[in-house]
């Protein structure tokens, strides 16, 4: 009811603030990619119903709206089946979303320079500008990485979001300075209070809050139980992008996050505290504050690079969370996971990460196209001076190579060569009672290739592939309440051949 809601009160505010002879464009677009057949050693299996994110098809169709003058407008979409398997809402895709321009309703256009946006978003114009394959997950066993691990784009269920180009007005190629942020919403409300400032004035008083149900001091919060907009600003994203003429675009953000509570405890439900969410809306808010950085250079033709970093800001928790999972040991021992049930406090660095996507198109051959993508990760840590514990993350390096060739006017030819390269996660008890290093089984090299043919036209291609992935070790998932199976095989080991077919369309 709440999705359906949602959607109506969008459509009937794009329809309000759109004056008569407005322009309203719709589209559709869809993707599915489904395996007739997968094997590995004597095992097989089908899978009719995947697409590169999720369990189920996205097929969708959208509604772009603006007004004559240009400052008003609307856009929304609708996916049927995203994240179904996750109970997540399987009706608004990326955007339900009402914008204006306040000054291009007053002003001439080159002084047009301030655009609000309100709901359902994502705002992807700072986002990477390179991805990786679409048969990923076909090809490694933990997928391949998105634009977003280059920057990261803004994407809210219940934000605000406001961009200013403070040098529009200037004519020069020089004027391409935007500034971008939003902020999600406070939520210790009583219930029915949705999200409205005015009721959660009163409501965010002692008695009337949400330790009424959880008892707040077993999540380790030890600060004032009420939520002021002070607290909603520090988790908020803002962003600064420089469009250097004949050169690239340069853009640094800070994306905040109220760490009053360890939000693993979301992940774990059933074994961890229940997470108390101070702010709500922003999907992007991490277990820690979060710099980013990255430069996208286009000056050569047919050649795109984009290098990103993120730098997590170490931080401290009391909260009851799963410092080490349960693993087998490098002596092949299974060991039983270690967890902060005492409530001592813990800091944690979050991974550093670094990622290069670069596209080449050379104006010798236009019909040859080379992607490739290189993703690391390194430097987290989790330990307690009190519980003599250390946790060190080992590195994950990824490399993909994508080169591509149009042999007719209709068909595309291309092969995807991936390696995944992870290090050691390494547990390290120095207390009352001090063990040998442990070191779990996250130490593999996985390897995939997948050549593929492209037929396309008319706004619809369809991709058929062949893929071989070479996985460095076995896999297990864990079964936390499980006796009698500790653990489940997921991967063998053995080559996994695949072969997947992709539809998808835009029109």
């Amino acid at each position: 009811m709440k999705v359906k809601q949602a959607v109506l009160a969008v459509l009937i505010l794009g329809a309000a603030c759109t004056p008569a002879r407005a322009q309203i464009t719709f589209g559709s677009w869809g993707r599915v990619v489904i395996t007739p057949l997968a094997f590995s050693d004597n095992h097989s299996a089908v899978s009719a119903a995947t697409s590169t994110w999720g369990d189920v098809a996205s097929i969708g169709f959208s509604a772009n709206g603006v007004s004559p003058n240009g400052a008003i407008g609307f856009f929304i979409n609708f996916d049927f089946g995203v994240n179904i398997a996750n109970s997540m809402p399987a009706i608004i895709g990326d955007n339900a979303k009402a914008w204006v321009k306040p000054l291009g309703l007053v002003l001439p256009e080159q002084y047009d320079m301030l655009k609000l946006t309100g709901g359902w978003f994502k705002e992807e114009e700072l986002r990477g500008k390179i991805g990786a394959s679409e048969f990923g997950s076909w090809i490694l066993p933990n997928g391949s990485k998105d634009e977003d691990n280059i920057f990261q784009r803004f994407n809210a269920t219940a934000g605000a979001h406001f961009k200013l180009e403070p040098l529009k007005w200037l004519d020069s190629p020089w004027n391409g300075l935007d500034i971008q942020g939003a902020f999600g919403s406070n939520t210790l409300g009583s219930p029915g209070s949705n999200f409205r400032a005015i009721l959660n004035l009163l409501n965010n008083e002692d008695n009337n809050t949400i330790s009424e149900t959880y008892d707040e001091s077993s999540l380790g919060y030890d600060g004032d139980r009420t939520v002021s907009a002070a607290d909603v600003y520090k988790a908020m994203q803002i962003a600064l992008g420089y469009r250097i003429p004949y050169v690239g675009l340069v853009r640094f953000q800070f994306i905040g996050n109220n760490r009053n509570v360890f939000r693993w405890g979301e992940q774990n439900a059933g074994v961890l505290d229940v997470e108390k969410k101070l702010v709500t809306g922003l999907q992007t808010n991490k277990d820690a504050d979060i710099i980013e950085g990255a430069f996208f250079y286009n000056a050569i033709d047919g050649l795109k690079v984009d290098v990103g970093m993120k730098i997590p800001l170490t931080y401290t928790t009391k909260t009851n969370f799963i410092v080490y999972p349960r693993v087998v040991g490098s002596d092949g021992k299974v060991y039983e996971q270690i967890v902060n049930a005492n409530k001592k406090e813990y800091t944690v660095q979050l991974p550093y990460v670094i990622a290069l996507g670069a596209s080449w198109n050379p104006s010798f051959l236009s019909s040859l196209n080379v992607t490739a993508r290189a993703d690391l990760s390194f430097g987290g840590t989790v330990e307690s001076e009190s519980d003599g514990i250390t946790v060190t993350n080992g590195y994950i390096a990824d490399f993909w190579l994508m080169p591509s060739y149009k042999v007719l006017d209709a068909l595309r030819i291309g092969v995807d060569m991936a390696v995944d390269i992870h290090g050691s996660d390494t547990l390290k008890i120095t207390g009352k009672n001090p063990e040998p290093p442990r070191t779990d089984v996250s130490k593999y090299i996985d390897f995939g290739i997948g050549p593929w043919f492209e037929l396309f036209g008319g706004g619809a291609r369809c991709r058929v592939g062949m893929v071989v992935m070479l996985p460095g070790s076995a896999r297990y998932k864990y079964n936390q309440s499980s006796t009698v199976y500790m653990y489940t095989p997921i991967l063998t080991g053995e080559p996994v051949v695949s072969i997947p077919i992709s539809f998808t369309y835009s029109f």
